[in-house]
């Protein structure tokens, strides 16, 4: 039963909720008190990329003033022919005062920047907001939260200003017989003339648990946004609204109720997990300016509905020897799509859109059944065994649409562990699947196969004061058949095979110096392949080679290594009379150094290089600079 306050909280929340139209999972004011206090740079060259990663975040609070930033700011540069530049910042401080033991008065301030210099639709954008706000706590678990202020937001040239306003509420409640309700909600209206912005959000659970043997939680969402955007116009729209850019609404709507069940008998070692969802979407897109002299096919405007179901249960296992997990899942998934009419237009280029639109429509539905099973055979011995199998069915009903196809998927993988020593142990894995792809209409069958994976490893890890070794010897294949490649002369069934060695090792020389090494090998090979046969004739291969020695000095709080890195990537060609020559040849070379220091307890600076003496045999010789680098501060 309900207690009596929560039917009260309940009756007070429900006009607002009612009300409450998206997408906020979280709360923008009543959840801004960050826990953690970060700040870390990244930035990191390689090739032609740079990327530069800056994040920080930092509270503070004292005698009833309460202060928080954060800040993230990323830049992308990529130099080919012509340099590309794209940066992101996303900006947000508060401050507040405790004037009463739950009211609190504050100031937050928003501001989002994106800037691409990519002639792409929306290639600058930025958004600043600045409110005042008030927290109202009232007895303990239920806070509303009304704030009101001003915003500015720019999208490519169109500098639009308005007001922002609206109301968030938490509730976390719980009772003395172990039920509980969690609720949140927002309301915003942001009004930046001619564009308006909306967002409704509200997010309610009902749980009830006895002890640690039985839960279940109801869950029920709606949300709702609205967004505007700008976009180029034509020249028609420019002389007859004289706008240089159109606005197009995107109205968002979804709905979602959930349960979640979770049982534990006292005196067995099960657990079951069962968990349903149903899921429901409408997308919504309006032109704001239109001439129905100068109508088209895409002119009409377009709206989706989206359902989703979701069923699944797990049945967990655990004793002192066998630990195991068996889930099945069930899930389905339909998508429609309809053109929006436009009254007194041209009903030919409407039904061409309408084609269009239907054309998209799919439904699909989704079944796995997997399990996973871990058995001590001994104190030195175990075996891993996994399996899953899926089936998808995925269905289009438009007549214009030839995507529609079954799939079916099986994967197994049993690993065998044994440890020797203290200091070493092996193991051995066998892994494969099997895929097939099978499209019901002759117009893509051609893409019918089979697709058959086989990997076999095997390896070792040893780990004493002075060394540490891990190695892994690894043999796959994987062998694609179609269907009907003997009357479509474009399809060719193929397999891929491969050998690879890897390391990764240790050797302490001295206290304070070691020797470090990575690398790997890789020889592949491809061919043709008939299955009947079990046959094939190679076509390519490849030799792949990579080693990283370095010596490593650590000393107090510094570390230093350099050593050499060098990579190789060689590929060969078959004649007619399968004799293998080589194509063509990649091989880099150079010095690699790095330096990590930590300059007080919680702050560190690492830095991370290598330069690169790069030869090929169809282009002259080239000298690369690659460099990392990373500043953290843990506040």
């Amino acid at each position: 039963m309900i207690t009596s306050n929560i039917k009260i909280l309940i009756i007070l929340l429900l006009p607002g909720f009612l009300s409450a139209q998206v997408n906020s999972d979280s709360l923008t004011f009543l959840s801004s008190n960050p826990v953690n206090k970060i700040l870390s740079t990244d930035l990191e060259k390689q090739l032609n990329t740079t990327n530069l990663n800056s994040l920080l975040r930092y509270h503070y609070s004292n005698n009833g003033f309460s202060f928080g930033v954060y800040e993230q700011y990323k830049s992308t540069v990529i130099k080919l022919r012509s340099k590309n530049i794209r940066d992101e910042q996303n900006f947000s401080m508060f401050g507040e005062y405790s004037f009463l033991p739950s009211v609190r008065i504050g100031l937050m301030t928003n501001n989002n920047i994106y800037s691409d210099d990519r002639k792409i639709g929306i290639n600058e954008a930025s958004l600043l907001n600045s409110s005042l706000y008030s927290k109202i706590n009232i007895a303990g678990y239920f806070s509303i939260m009304p704030y009101g202020g001003f915003s500015i937001n720019k999208q490519v040239g169109e500098d639009d200003r308005g007001t922002i306003y609206g109301t968030e509420a938490l509730l976390n409640y719980g009772s003395a017989n172990n039920l509980r309700l969690d609720a949140n909600l927002k309301f915003q209206n942001e009004d930046i003339s001619p564009r308006k912005n909306t967002l409704r959000f509200v997010n309610a659970s009902l749980s009830n648990r006895v002890g640690n043997n039985f839960s279940n939680t109801l869950t029920a969402k709606y949300s709702e946004m609205r967004k505007d955007f700008y976009f180029d116009s034509d020249s028609l729209l420019l002389s007859e609204f004289n706008i240089n850019h159109n606005i197009q609404s995107r109205n968002e709507k979804s709905y979602l109720l959930a349960d979640k069940i979770f049982l534990a008998p006292v005196s067995e070692n099960i657990s079951l997990n069962l968990n349903g969802k149903v899921f429901w979407r409408e997308i919504d897109r309006n032109t704001r300016y239109r001439l129905l002299s100068a109508i088209s096919p895409s002119s009409f405007d377009s709206k989706i509905e989206e359902f989703k179901l979701n069923i699944d249960g797990n049945l967990i296992y655990r004793s002192k020897n066998l630990n195991g997990m068996l889930k099945i899942e069930y899930s389905e998934r339909e998508e429609k799509h309809k053109a929006k009419n436009i009254e007194d237009a041209n009903i030919i280029f409407f039904e061409k859109r309408q084609e269009l639109e239907n054309s998209k429509n799919n439904k699909s539905q989704l079944t796995v059944l997997a399990t996973s099973w871990t058995y001590n055979l001994s104190g030195k011995d175990r075996i891993d065994l996994s399996l899953l199998h899926r089936k998808l069915i995925y269905d289009t009903p438009s007549e214009a649409n030839f995507d529609d196809r079954d799939e079916l998927l099986s994967i197994f993988r049993l690993k065998y562990i044994r440890k020797l020593n203290p200091v070493f142990s092996f193991f051995v894995n066998l892994e494969g699947s099997i895929n097939h792809i099978v499209y019901i209409f002759s117009e893509r069958s051609s893409n019918n196969n089979i697709r058959r994976v086989l990997k076999l490893s095997s390896g070792g890890n040893f780990n004493n004061k002075s060394i540490s070794s891990e190695n892994v010897f690894e043999v796959s294949a994987n062998y694609t058949v179609y269907d009907f490649e003997d009357v479509i002369p474009n399809v060719k069934s193929f397999v891929f095979r491969q050998f690879a060695f890897r390391d990764s090792s240790t050797v302490n020389l001295l206290p304070d110096i070691s020797l470090k090494f990575e690398g790997y090998a890789k020889l592949s090979e491809q061919g043709n392949f008939k299955w009947t046969s079990f046959s094939s004739k190679p076509e390519r291969f490849l030799a792949e080679y990579f080693a990283l020695p370095k010596i490593m000095v650590t000393k107090n709080r510094l570390e230093f290594g350099a050593g050499l890195r060098l990579f190789s990537l060689t590929t060969f060609k078959y004649s007619n009379k399968n004799i293998k020559y080589k194509s063509n040849n990649y091989f880099s070379f150079g010095p690699v150094t790095q330096l990590g220091y930590k300059i007080i307890d919680n702050l560190a600076i690492a830095v991370y290089g290598w330069y690169e003496f790069i030869n090929t045999e169809t282009s002259d010789k080239k000298e690369v600079a690659n460099l990392s680098m990373k500043v953290d501060w843990k506040l």
